[in-house]
């Protein structure tokens, strides 16, 4: 028989559990693709919670879904893995705009408006037209080598439908953070956009995580009551021995029953 002592263990073991997952969860690898433009997007992003699904298949490769970075003096290594988090904000501070959140919730869904998603040699010279008007976008970046801003079509296609908002803080009006990525030591790297839906999911780790913490609280409380059997059969236990008690026939010379340990 699980005595309270078991259930608590068992809780602790589904805390660290829970602990453990939410830790794997936060990582991703990102590596050059055919696509890359020079130092910029697209990249492959290889991360332990499931983004992957919210994306059009023609913004992915493979099991990997494509991204874009949002800032040009910070770099990353590829194939190198982070740990991430999610933010509004990239790490030196700077909003997501709504315009540069606008363009990749249209590029993750496969529909971005001029975008050659087809042909290879078209969609690396888009790609780096992307990635500069994100640039742009996220508070006047720029990088040398990359498209002039002047022809861009994806800078203005973002100014032209959202106007002056193409620079506000996105707050949430579509469904795309960043991720903040984090080296070992816990220096910033280049952060990266991704596509979340709904805004409130989190990687599954996390989710399972959670729902292991839950159990376990459950199991605790439990633990601590007691099951509503055994309360009871030690309750028609104790009325029996103080019967027993009673008629002097209680405990094993007829002196007190111990009732805090009876015997099942």
């Amino acid at each position: 028989m699980f005595s309270n002592n078991n259930f608590i263990r068992i809780a602790t073991v589904l805390l660290l559990t829970s602990a453990s997952l939410a830790q794997a969860a936060d990582s991703v690898t990102l590596t050059q693709n055919a696509y890359s433009y020079s130092v910029g997007g697209e990249f492959s992003a290889a991360t332990t919670g499931d983004f992957i699904v919210n994306y059009a298949p023609a913004a992915t490769i493979g099991s990997d879904f494509e991204t874009f970075c949002v800032q040009a003096s910070v770099d990353f290594s590829p194939n190198t893995t982070y740990t991430y988090t999610l933010s509004d904000y990239d790490s030196q501070g700077r909003a997501l705009s709504e315009g540069a959140a606008y363009l990749y919730y249209e590029f993750g869904l496969g529909q971005l408006a001029g975008y050659n998603y087809a042909n290879a040699a078209i969609r690396k010279a888009d790609a780096g037209e992307l990635q500069a008007a994100l640039w742009a976008l996220q508070g006047g970046q720029s990088y040398a080598g990359f498209p002039s801003l002047a022809t861009d079509p994806f800078y203005e296609l973002a100014t032209n439908t959202l106007g002056s908002a193409a620079t506000n803080a996105d707050n949430g009006v579509y469904d795309v953070e960043i991720l903040q990525m984090w080296n070992a030591n816990g220096t910033a790297a280049q952060n990266q956009l991704v596509l979340l839906d709904p805004p409130s999911s989190v990687p599954d780790g996390a989710s399972t995580g959670g729902m292991l913490a839950f159990v376990c609280a459950g199991l605790i409380v439990w633990a601590k009551r007691g099951t509503p059997a055994l309360a009871s059969v030690r309750t028609r236990r104790r009325k029996q021995l103080e019967h027993l008690t009673s008629s002097g026939r209680g405990g094993q010379h007829g002196g007190p029953v111990d009732e805090n340990n009876p015997v099942f």
